[in-house]
């Protein structure tokens, strides 16, 4: 199993919310990329930041990036 760090690439706005560039979360996955198990990733931002990306559209890699820990 990997941990990985999900980071956002640049500022955005999320409902009206600044989200700062490189803001992150710790996921861990059986997926060697965790955007495969993206509903993991939104749930970590969401308990953690209480930021819904999702209905936004900003769940994706254009807009977030990973590394492995």
């Amino acid at each position: 199993m990997a941990s990985f760090e999900i980071k956002t690439k640049f500022a955005i706005n999320v409902q009206g919310k600044y989200v700062d560039g490189g803001l992150s979360v710790q996921v861990t996955s059986m997926c060697s990329n965790p955007f495969d198990e993206a509903d993991k990733i939104h749930k970590a931002f969401k308990r953690i930041y209480d930021i819904d990306l999702k209905p936004e559209g900003y769940l994706n890699q254009g807009y977030l990036e990973y590394r492995a820990l």
